[in-house]
């Protein structure tokens, strides 16, 4: 078994500095190999804990400063995502100094509520007093409409065939003097159709001025 081993030192002693480069590799690509496995399972863990991170519930919160005529102004911790019906109801509702027609018109229930935000219910003084001025468009869309008698167009007075002196008869269209003394000869009449039935103006004309004259 020496002799064996005595016949491969020449070799050795020969290929000493090759063999020697060659164990070294050896063991940097084993050393390489062991850190690239544990690096790989590291990662690995590190994206499974972003995952997890990501998959978890973001209840982020937000800060909101509701004043004026509410019950308790304050400023209040919210989710994102509330409205400003959340935030009047932390706030106790409105005050008894609040304008709820105001409120109701100018303050929309549903709308979403902002980081930082600032909400101020004016009191009922406030308004009354010019402090706070309505904008003309919300009244205008939330209010009933009145109509004023005195911005309606004139209707023109009827004229009744029975009492109308000959100018008046005369300005009614298709009539003349002709026949407008005509039709003050023959009255009275019991119905403006007499003037058709009694063959006092044709038809064409009757048309025209049955919706402008009466018999009363």
């Amino acid at each position: 078994m020496e002799g064996f081993f005595n016949s491969f030192k020449p070799i050795l002693q020969k290929y000493r500095i090759e063999m020697f480069l060659i164990a070294t590799s050896l063991i940097i690509a084993v050393i390489s190999l062991f850190i690239y496995i544990r690096s790989s399972e590291t990662l690995k863990a590190s994206d499974q804990e972003i995952n997890f991170e990501k998959t978890k519930p973001i209840d982020a919160k937000i800060f909101v400063d509701i004043s004026g005529a509410v019950e308790k102004p304050d400023l209040y911790e919210v989710s994102v995502g509330a409205r400003l019906k959340d935030i009047l109801i932390l706030a106790g509702g409105l005050s008894v100094d609040a304008d709820r027609n105001y409120f109701a018109r100018n303050f929309n229930l549903a709308r979403l509520i902002n980081d930082q935000e600032k909400i101020y219910v004016p009191f009922s003084w406030e308004i009354y007093s010019g402090i706070f001025r309505e904008n003309q468009r919300t009244l205008d869309y939330t209010s009933p409409q009145i109509i004023n008698e005195a911005n309606l167009p004139e209707t023109p007075d009827m004229i009744n065939v029975n009492t109308a002196t000959l100018e008046e008869l005369d300005r009614l269209p298709g009539i003349g003097k002709v026949t407008a003394e005509k039709i003050i000869t023959n009255r009275p009449y019991s119905s403006i159709d007499d003037l058709l039935n009694r063959k006092i103006v044709n038809k064409n004309v009757f048309e025209q001025i049955k919706s402008m004259i009466v018999v009363n």
